[in-house]
């Protein structure tokens, strides 16, 4: 994937691994770490082995760790004694499930699991990395050399800050409205739930306005706007379409459109996947940035993040089986695919393949 540099396991948790039991043996691909101070040495240090190509991981691993969901070219390797641990925004590919299907690989994703207070604690981090990143695009694409139209987002004295809108109160939108609000602009969140949204320190001390997500609501926080961030998340299906096309006239012209949300098909309904290399287009004079795997990028602090709160999960499945890790907190709901079905009911439903119930697998004997 372009500009792909997240790793599933940091040197440190590679350790913490093979403490737990010295049974284990962890390979590492070579290079794996190198782009985000991850050196070979130091994952050697750590206790893995380090072999030179993904083949061999991917032949020789019971257990296959890693961040994003496999490449197109790595789906031969699933296969029906593997356990997979991976992010996998399964609702948006038809193909990846299939594939999943397929191969009858057990798949775990933590993005699916979660916590006790329903925060998807191994999506948070990502969502807060995600969100205040796309922060500093808008900030970054209303320069002039990245297409924009010359505004700097804090303003300066005589000056006004850019007006920016928050599409989403959740993790995302909200680590988003806080780095936006560190950078002076003026700040609007829309919500479908705004006494959720409403106990949050920036709506507590005035310092983000809070509309509605109704049509009223979008089109008075849209008017006059220079950027939007898309920030809608609805786990295990596809993002709705919040902002329309017909919408786009409320921005100021030359507005910037970052759409953290694009990876399950976005909450912006002109916006469609780029890459890092070509991140950007227009539409109706409105720049849209739709880079699916924004994370990427920053992918040492996102990997440190994902590593962390993976563990748990990942020591209960090395150390006591998959099904025992079902039983931990939410867990059953990690469970994407098992022997040829798929674990999400949405997804099963939505492309039409076999659906398995996760509790029905830890209640067998």
């Amino acid at each position: 994937m372009n500009h792909e540099h997240r790793v599933g396991l940091v040197p440190s948790d590679v350790a913490r691994l093979l403490q737990s039991n010295s049974s284990h043996q962890v390979l590492v691909q070579a290079g794996l770490g190198e782009e985000i101070g991850f050196s070979d040495a130091m994952y050697r240090e750590a206790g893995a082995q380090v072999v030179p190509e993904a083949k061999t991981v991917w032949e020789k691993a019971q257990l296959l760790i890693k961040c994003k969901e496999p490449l197109e070219s790595e789906y031969k390797y699933l296969r029906k004694d593997m356990i997979l641990y991976s992010f996998l925004d399964l609702a948006y590919s038809k193909e990846l499930a299939q594939a999943l299907v397929d191969s009858g690989v057990t798949s775990i994703c933590g993005e699916t699991i979660p916590g006790p207070k329903n925060n998807y604690p191994v999506l948070a981090p990502m969502s807060e990395v995600a969100g205040k990143l796309a922060a500093q695009l808008i900030a970054e694409y209303f320069c002039t050399h990245r297409g924009g139209r010359g505004i700097l987002i804090g303003g300066c004295a005589g000056v006004p800050p850019a007006k920016v809108v928050v599409v989403g109160g959740g993790v995302v939108g909200m680590n988003a409205a806080k780095t936006l609000v560190g950078m002076g602009a003026d700040v609007w969140v829309l919500d479908i739930d705004v006494h959720k949204v409403s106990s949050h320190p920036l709506v507590i001390a005035n310092q983000v306005k809070l509309l509605y997500a109704t049509e009223e609501g979008i089109q008075t926080a849209l008017k006059g706007a220079d950027g939007v961030v898309g920030a809608v998340l609805v786990t295990a299906t596809q993002t709705p379409k919040v902002i329309k096309r017909t919408h786009l006239k409320l921005l100021n012209p030359g507005g910037v459109i970052v759409d953290v949300a694009c990876d399950l098909g976005g909450c912006i309904e002109t916006i469609h996947q780029t890459t890092h290399d070509d991140p950007t287009y227009f539409v109706d004079g409105i720049l849209h940035y739709g880079v699916p795997n924004m994370p990427g990028v920053v992918a040492r602090t996102a990997s440190i993040c994902y590593s962390n709160e993976s563990m748990p999960y990942i020591l209960s499945i090395a150390n006591s089986g998959w099904k025992e890790m079902l039983k931990m907190p939410g867990a059953l709901d990690g469970l994407n695919a098992y022997g040829g079905k798929i674990g999400l009911k949405t997804v099963a439903q939505a492309f039409g393949l076999p659906f398995v119930d996760a509790k029905t697998l830890i209640e067998t004997p």
